[in-house]
Parts: C-alpha cells; sequence; structure tokens
C-alpha cells in the first residue's frame, strides 16, 4: 500500500441546530442515494433522491473531488424528488466512507454517508423476498437494497469448488436503520451459517466462507427485528476481499511512516506494507484499504491522523520484565493476540507528574473493551479504569513518587484475537472543557437568526463559559452567550446578513471559553450528537464530521426580531424591561407570539419573563424579566423565540441572544476625610451608592462599629439620588480609639421586599 491521497480535502459537515426556522421554503434533504458507492477510475451517475432538490447549486463532499449535474439526462435538476451528479474519480482514490451533502437557494441538507468501493456496483432488483425469486449476481460484485418490512432480501451466486468468498454488509456504518444479519444457504435451502453483529463492525456484519463444493447458493439479508422499509439501506459485498474494520497501528504521526496492516476477521490475512504519511496533513483522520494476497478488492478503515509520537508494542511483553518501554507523552498501540492476553508498556515518571490515559478503540471500529490499569515497580495496582458506558476511558494519573510504573491493558471480557488492536493517548494532564450542540445542520434565514443549543459538561468548572464562532464566515455573527454559573445548556443565536449567497456552504465553528485556577480553557462543541440523530443513532460518527458545521441560508422569514439592548441588568427581588422590536417584511401583520427558549428550562432558576404578543399591527412590545431573592448572582444568557403565521407559511425567530446580569440591588461606598475625627469635632461623610439599574428607591443608611462617644445621624440617600453626606459626630469626652471596622449599611424595599448591601469596612482614628 501506498499514500494515495493527494486530492483529499477536509470533511464539510454539518452543525448544530436547535430551533429550528420554518421559512418560505423547505432546505434540502437526502433520503437515499444510489449506487451507495463510487468506483477508482470510473466516471459514476450519483442518484441523490429526497426532498426540495430543483434548482441544486452543488454538492460538499470528503472525497476532494468536485462533482457536476449529469450532462443529457431530460429534466436533471428540476425534480424535487431526484437530482443526478457525476463524479470522475481518478484511479488511486482510496476506498473507504464518505459524506455528501448538497446545496440549493434553500439551504444545505443533512449529510448522507456514501463508499468509495473499488468492487463493481449493481442495484437491487424487486423483489427478491423468498429464495425462489432471489436475484441472480455474479461475484464480485457489490448490491445496493434496501430491505421492506416484514422482509427478506435474498441473491443467488455460483461459486467453484474450494473458492473463498468474503460477505460484507454496510449499513450502520453508512448511517441507515438497518440492523444487518446474513444468512447463507444452499441450492437445497439448507442454512451453512450466519454472520451477525461482527465484532469490530458494530450492528454490521461480516463472514467469509470456503465452498467445500462447487454450485450455487443463495445469501439471506434482514434486518434482526424484521424491520424496514426506504431508510433501512444496506450495500451487501461478496467477492474477494479481506474483512477488515480498522488499520494496525490504528494512528500514525504526521510526517512519519510505518509498516500499516489491518485488524478485523481477515486481518492477518493482509500483509503490512509501508505507508508514509505526508508532514502537512490537516485531516484528523483518513481513509486507508488493502488487500490479502491473491485478492483484487479492498477492505478498508480509518487511519487516526497524529502529532505525537506513535508506538508500538513489541511481544512479547505478557511478563512484567517483558513490558515494552516507552516516553510519555505518546500514542500506544497494540494488538491482544489471544483471549486472556495482557500488554503492558513500561515507563518513567517523577512524583506529582500527572497524564491522562485516553483509551480509542470503538470509534475507530475496533471491537476491544479496554481496561486499563497501571502498577508500580512491585506490581502493586495503584489505579484502574474500564469505560464509561459507550464512551472510551480516561484513566486519570497522579505519579505518587519517582520511579518505574507499567500501564497494562486488556479486554473487558478477556477477548483476543487478529481483531482487537487498541490505541491508548498518553497526553499531560488538562482538565477537559467538553461543549456539544445536539443537531447537525444550520440553516439560517437570509438577514435573519436561527437559535442553537450548546450543552456543556462542566467538570470542575463552576463559573461561566463564553461561547462565540471561530473564524466565521464573512456575512455570519453569533451573539456572544455565556453558560453563567450553575448552568449546563444555554441558547446562542447565528445571524445571517441579508447578502450573503444562498446555495453554499459555510463552515461553522462553536467554541467555548472559561477560566480556571487564573488559566484560560478553551474547547470546540462537538456535533457528534447531532450527526447519530441524523444517522440513526450511529453510535461513533466518523471523527471529521464531529467539530465543524455547516450553514447555509434559506429563505428569508415573515419578520426579524431584535432588541433595543444586548443587556439587561436586574438583581434579586428586581425586575427590568426589554423592549422587543419587529420587522415585518412585506404586507405581514399578524399576531407574533413571544416565549422563552427553550420553555422548560430556558432561564436560571428564580427569573422569570412575563411573556406576551407583539398584537396584530404592533412592532414592539416590552418584556419584564423579574428574579426572586433565590435568583443566582452573575451573568447569564436567554433568548426569546417569536412565532408568527400567514396562511400556510410559519416563520420561528430569535432575538439576539439576550445578556441578562443580575447584580446586588446597590453598592455602598464610605468616604471618611483622612478618615480621623478629634474630639468634640463634627466631620461629613460621604455615602455613595452604585445602583442597580433595577433600583432607583431611596436607601437608608445605618452606621455599625462606630467607637464609644461616635455617633452618626439618621441618613437616606434618596430616591434616584447617588450619594449623601452625613454628620460624624465626636462627643467632647470620647476616649481615643483607632478601628477598622466602621461599616455602613443601607436598606431599601421594592415592593415588599427588602433590598440590602453593606459598604467595605473603613478606618476610623478617634484623637
Amino acid at each position: 500500500m501506498r499514500f494515495r491521497h493527494p486530492l483529499l480535502k477536509a470533511v464539510t459537515a454539518s452543525a448544530v441546530l436547535w430551533g429550528a426556522t420554518a421559512a418560505y421554503a423547505q432546505a434540502p434533504a437526502i433520503s437515499m442515494v444510489s449506487p451507495l458507492a463510487l468506483k477508482p477510475g470510473t466516471a459514476t451517475d450519483l442518484k441523490i433522491r429526497g426532498g426540495a432538490l430543483a434548482g441544486s447549486t452543488g454538492l460538499s463532499t470528503s472525497i476532494g473531488v468536485d462533482a457536476v449535474l449529469t450532462p443529457d439526462l431530460a429534466g436533471n435538476n428540476t425534480n424535487a424528488a431526484e437530482v443526478s451528479y457525476r463524479f470522475t474519480l481518478p484511479p488511486e482514490a482510496v476506498p473507504g466512507i464518505h459524506v455528501l451533502r448538497i446545496a440549493t437557494p434553500t439551504g444545505v441538507s443533512a449529510p448522507r454517508l456514501f463508499c468509495i468501493d473499488d468492487l463493481p456496483s449493481v442495484a437491487q432488483v424487486k423483489p427478491n423476498s423468498t429464495m425462489a425469486k432471489a436475484q441472480v449476481v455474479t461475484l464480485p460484485v457489490a448490491v445496493d437494497g434496501y430491505v421492506d418490512n416484514l422482509q427478506r432480501d435474498y441473491y443467488k451466486f455460483t461459486v467453484t469448488a474450494g473458492q473463498k468468498v468474503s460477505f460484507e454488509v454496510l449499513a450502520q456504518r453508512l448511517g441507515t436503520a438497518l440492523d444487518p444479519l446474513i444468512r447463507l444457504f444452499d441450492a437445497s435451502g439448507k442454512e451453512i451459517t450466519y454472520a451477525d453483529d461482527t465484532p469490530g463492525v458494530g450492528a454490521d456484519c461480516q463472514l467469509v466462507h470456503t465452498f467445500a463444493a462447487a454450485g450455487e447458493y443463495i445469501l439471506e439479508v434482514r434486518d434482526i427485528r424484521y424491520q424496514g422499509g426506504g431508510n433501512h439501506q444496506y450495500r451487501l459485498r461478496m467477492g474477494d476481499f479481506p474483512c477488515v474494520s480498522v488499520p494496525y497501528p490504528m494512528a500514525v504521526k504526521k510526517g512519519t511512516s510505518v509498516n500499516l496492516g489491518f485488524a478485523g476477521i481477515s486481518g492477518a490475512e493482509v500483509a503490512p506494507v509501508g505507508f508514509a504519511l505526508p508532514a502537512e496533513m490537516t485531516v484528523p483522520f483518513l481513509a486507508v484499504a488493502g488487500k490479502a494476497a491473491g485478492q483484487n478488492f479492498s477492505g478498508w478503515g480509518t487511519l487516526a491522523v497524529s502529532s505525537t509520537d506513535e508506538l508500538l508494542e513489541a511481544e512479547p511483553n505478557d511478563a512484567p520484565e517483558q513490558a515494552t518501554k516507552v516516553t510519555l507523552p505518546s500514542g500506544l498501540n497494540g494488538r491482544l493476540d489471544k483471549a486472556g492476553d495482557v500488554d503492558r508498556f513500561l515507563f518513567t515518571a517523577t512524583k506529582g507528574q500527572r497524564f491522562l490515559f485516553q483509551g480509542v478503540t470503538r470509534t475507530q471500529y475496533s471491537p476491544t473493551d479496554l481496561v486499563l490499569r497501571i502498577a508500580n515497580a512491585q506490581g502493586g495496582e495503584i489505579a484502574n479504569l474500564d469505560d464509561t458506558g459507550t464512551e472510551e476511558g480516561v484513566l486519570d494519573f497522579n505519579c505518587p513518587a519517582d520511579g518505574d510504573y507499567t500501564l497494562l491493558v486488556e479486554d473487558l471480557h478477556k477477548r483476543g484475537g487478529a481483531e482487537f488492536v487498541y490505541r491508548v493517548v498518553v497526553k499531560p494532564f488538562e482538565q477537559p472543557l467538553v461543549l456539544n450542540a445536539a443537531v447537525d445542520t444550520l440553516n439560517v434565514p437570509a438577514g435573519g437568526l436561527l437559535a442553537v443549543q450548546v450543552n456543556a459538561v462542566r467538570g470542575p468548572y463552576t463559573g461561566p463559559i463564553f461561547l462565540s464562532l471561530a473564524n466565521a464566515p464573512e456575512g455570519f455573527v453569533a451573539t456572544p452567550v455565556v453558560i453563567g454559573p450553575g448552568r449546563n445548556a444555554v441558547t446562542m443565536t447565528v445571524r445571517c446578513d441579508a447578502a450573503v449567497p444562498a446555495g453554499k456552504f459555510y463552515p461553522l465553528q462553536i467554541v467555548g471559553k472559561t477560566v480556571l485556577n487564573g488559566a484560560e480553557i478553551s474547547a470546540v462543541a462537538s456535533v457528534a450528537d447531532g450527526y447519530k440523530a441524523t444517522l440513526f443513532g450511529m453510535p461513533y460518527p466518523p471523527g471529521n464530521l464531529v467539530s465543524t458545521p455547516v450553514a447555509g441560508v434559506t429563505n428569508a422569514g415573515l419578520f426579524t426580531l431584535s432588541t433595543a439592548t444586548p443587556e439587561i441588568i436586574f438583581g434579586k427581588d428586581l425586575s427590568a424591561t426589554v423592549k422587543v422590536v419587529v420587522a415585518r417584511v412585506g404586507d405581514f401583520a399578524e399576531e407574533i407570539t413571544i416565549a422563552v427558549q427553550p420553555v422548560q428550562d430556558g432561564l436560571p432558576a428564580g427569573i422569570t419573563a412575563a411573556v406576551k404578543p407583539i398584537p396584530k399591527g404592533m412592532n414592539e412590545v416590552e418584556i419584564v424579566f423579574s428574579a426572586n431573592n433565590g435568583a443566582p448572582l452573575g451573568q447569564f444568557s436567554a433568548v426569546l423565540i417569536g412565532t408568527g403565521k400567514k396562511e400556510n407559511t410559519t416563520t420561528v425567530q430569535p432575538i439576539p441572544a439576550l445578556f441578562l446580569t443580575l447584580k446586588a440591588p446597590f453598592e455602598l461606598k464610605t468616604e471618611i476625610p483622612n478618615g480621623k475625627i478629634a474630639k468634640g469635632q463634627t466631620v461629613k461623610v460621604k455615602v455613595v451608592a452604585t445602583r442597580n439599574p433595577a433600583y432607583a428607591g431611596p436607601i437608608t443608611l445605618t452606621f455599625a462599629n462606630l467607637p464609644a462617644g461616635i455617633t452618626a445621624a439618621a441618613a437616606m440617600i434618596p430616591a434616584g439620588a447617588n450619594e449623601v453626606e452625613v454628620d460624624l459626630v465626636a462627643a467632647a469626652d470620647a476616649a481615643a480609639a483607632n478601628v477598622a471596622n466602621v461599616t455602613v449599611n443601607g436598606e431599601g424595599l421594592n415592593g415588599n421586599a427588602k433590598l440590602t448591601a453593606a459598604a467595605p469596612a473603613v478606618g476610623l482614628v478617634v484623637e
């Protein structure tokens, strides 16, 4: 194998939409592509089926080859349900799984996965739901089809005696709803073998069988639950190719060379070959493919592109004295060759060194369920970790003393074999900030806004997390928002200028920043959860997709909303008013309802918004935000969303995200001239109030901790005023004193609610 990716470019991915906008026209949607694969060295017409596809302006894919509308096809690009594009791949195009999107003047579609495959493709011919009606195919071949509800698909083929054939179904790995099962029968209908949930390929299945006798055989494909329909698509591969799932090693450092092999049920048959990774690689993952000796077609996997050293275990390493010596930080790659195998890596660390050991297996389609343990030089276990549900585990190790330590790696279920490879990424400790956004496509109305929910897994971060867009395309702006103290989610808003051209793809990236122990921490929001939902619960979307959303421009709505100010300030037992202004389009004059986004938990506890509609024919409304005594202080963000209807058109538009700043009702400061007073003297003490804009009422003042013989007259800062002078009187017989804790307490009333604050303590010398 050699490096064959001169045309590869970064995957164009989709973003996290929360609070969609229904406007004048529907964004494009892809329900099916046919065929499900492009063949290297050939031109392939790819039919894209779905909705709102007419007038498409282009495709975005991860294969690095431009597509053109299929020429000489009558009516092409005029049918809302189907459009055809022609791809011409170079012979060196590498088999693997890729992503596709389509753009139209009404937006961009959600992603769809497809393949590059060197097997020849044929389409399913229905009906083939009984053995008697089995579709006849000639090996080698790949069939693109789908299973109907409560049905099975059958394929008949002929082999010679001793012929070895690989069978593979791609369904979950292509993001379809099918959970496939395959069964192999002889011509009489007797079952020979079957495959379901092959280790390493998730819910998909692989099977390798050597036929003892020549003749006709039948393969059955069905859903394990007997479910089906147009979204239960599959690509059935049959022929002479290796059944593999992941390359080994699983990662290669940029600018280095390795002997690259594969893991899987046929992984041992693929001899490792030299593989060089250019230093300038910018993508985090790369499709790689290989063949076994004597085979004509490829199996493939996904290779991680690393910026750190990637080290391989050295066998034997089963005994403590045989442990592979490594230097940290680095990536550690290994294979559990047999059941019960335990691999050992020896490293040296100093007291207080802290490392994170991150397991990597299932996200790259290795079946290994890692258990990590760390032992000291005496063999005693001092740290261990299993995974965290469906996520890979992370072991946080703080070295207790200078010395040698051993990392032990094994499978949770003591499994082993050619397919059980793994990678452990070891890096210096850092507090992880994890951000997630929950949908995969942003179609922003021209001149309007879209709401996006972002969730945080805080860990030790208790303070505010500020969100923004990084490297946003011209014309796209996100109102800065904050996940306030104690909150785990926020709704941010993305605006698209009216002049931004439609029919194009605009990559976006949501980033969050916070401060921990004086250090700024940042993270890019993952959109994996959005892809999982779009791709029928696909547990591990391709790694290229999960951090770079793509936006499209859709039609302008019936109206847009704005506010007179980007921030309102109030506090406990206080209220503030924000004016929401509507800009109506054309003759739209109907009522616009207003709600908090999201309805259930869009505001922190103790804060309410008295929402009311913008009346028909009116262009603004005032919304009052109030906080009770239990509301938290700090800075938060909130979004109000408006819904308006005209005939069959509905527009849902948010306001630009609004900062809610909750402060004390007032702050006091005491100014005593020179900090002194003489016996028998009266001095003017100034008390200054810095008011919360939400409170303008009077503030009654009282002095505390005055020395004996010192008195202050009752005082009040009048409503609307910010300071007052108070006479401080020293009796003629006042004793000399030097105190440091003279305090002025303030009290106000807002209705029946008592508002209090105290000035910082100041010193007073009595002479």
